[in-house]
C-alpha cells in the first residue's frame, strides 16, 4: 500500500542509521530504535506509545513507522509517497574553504537537493592533501547533511565522501561515462555560463559540478578538469565567495531540472 504524505498533520522524520536498513524492509517489518532516537522520540518530542513518525530509509524510502509500547521498537505500517528528489542526480566537489565554513556548504546544498558531497583539498585549500580529518569531523559532517534532508523534506539523505586530492577527484571522475554532465566553475572571462551550458547540453543521467575555495582555482587545476572531460563554466559577472558559488551552482541546475521535469 503507498499512501500520500499526510496533510493534517505534520509527522515527525527520523533518519534510520544504516544498520537499521534492510533490503526487504516493507510493511509490518518492525525496527529497533537506537537510544539517541529513542531520547528523541520520548524525551524531546515526548511521543507516545502508539504515537506515529516517518522513518527515512537513506535509500528514498519515506516509512510512516509507529512506536511499541516499550520505545525500543517501532512497526512500519505503510509506506509514504514523496516526490521531492531532483530528477537527476547532482554530485558537488568543493574545495574546501577555511573554517567551518563547509558545514555551511552542506546544509544549503542538501536542502536544494545535492546527492553527494566530496570535499576536496586543491592547491588553494589552507588544508593541505595529505592532512587527516578525523572520523569525528567527517561524522559531523554526515549529521548535519540528515539533519538538512529531514527539514527540507528530502528524501534522500547526501553522502558526504572523505576528503580527496582534486587531481584524485579528476581521476575519479574521468573514467564516468559521457552521460554525466561534469562543470567546473570559474571567474576566467569569456567560458559560457553554467545554466547556458545545461541548456545546450544534450540530456545527461547526472550532473557533477565543482566549485573552487578562497581565491578559486589555479590555472593548472582548470587545465587538469577540462583534461578529464570538465567543461568550464561561469556563475555570473559577479564574483562570488567560496561559499555562495556552490549554493548558487546549485540552485542553476536544480531550477534548470525543474522546469525541463514540468514541461
Amino acid at each position: 500500500m503507498l499512501l500520500p504524505q499526510p496533510q493534517k498533520r505534520r509527522l515527525q522524520r527520523v533518519t534510520l542509521q544504516p544498520h537499521q536498513v534492510s533490503s526487504d524492509l516493507q510493511i509490518d517489518s518492525q525496527i529497533s530504535l537506537t537510544s539517541e532516537q529513542r531520547h528523541y522520540l520520548s524525551n524531546v518530542l515526548r511521543l507516545e506509545v502508539n504515537a506515529e513518525f516517518i522513518a527515512l530509509d537513506r535509500l528514498g524510502g519515506w516509512w510512516l513507522a509507529q512506536l511499541g509500547k516499550d520505545f525500543n521498537k517501532a512497526d512500519i505500517i505503510a509506506k509514504l509517497e514523496n516526490n521531492s528528489e531532483l530528477a537527476i542526480p547532482i554530485s558537488l566537489g568543493v574545495a574546501m574553504p577555511k573554517g567551518s565554513n563547509l558545514e555551511s556548504i552542506i546544509r544549503q546544498t542538501t536542502e536544494l537537493g545535492v546527492q553527494q558531497i566530496s570535499p576536496l583539498f586543491s592547491d588553494r585549500t589552507i588544508i593541505k592533501s595529505g592532512t587527516e580529518i578525523g572520523n569525528q569531523k567527517r561524522d559531523r559532517w554526515q549529521r548535519i547533511a540528515e539533519e538538512a534532508a529531514e527539514l527540507s523534506l528530502r528524501s534522500h539523505i547526501p553522502e558526504i565522501k572523505p576528503p580527496l586530492a582534486f587531481l584524485a577527484w579528476l581521476a575519479y571522475c574521468a573514467t564516468l561515462p559521457p552521460t554525466h554532465g561534469k562543470y567546473i566553475c570559474v571567474t576566467t572571462p569569456n567560458v559560457p555560463h553554467l545554466l547556458t551550458s545545461l541548456q545546450t547540453t544534450n540530456s545527461i543521467e547526472q550532473a557533477i559540478v565543482a566549485t573552487g575555495c578562497e581565491g578559486g582555482w589555479t590555472t593548472r587545476e582548470e587545465e587538469m578538469a577540462i583534461a578529464a572531460g570538465f567543461s568550464p563554466v561561469s556563475l555570473g559577472d559577479r564574483v562570488l565567495s567560496a561559499i555562495t558559488a556552490p549554493v548558487v551552482a546549485l540552485s542553476i541546475v536544480g531550477a534548470f531540472l525543474d522546469t525541463q521535469t514540468h514541461h
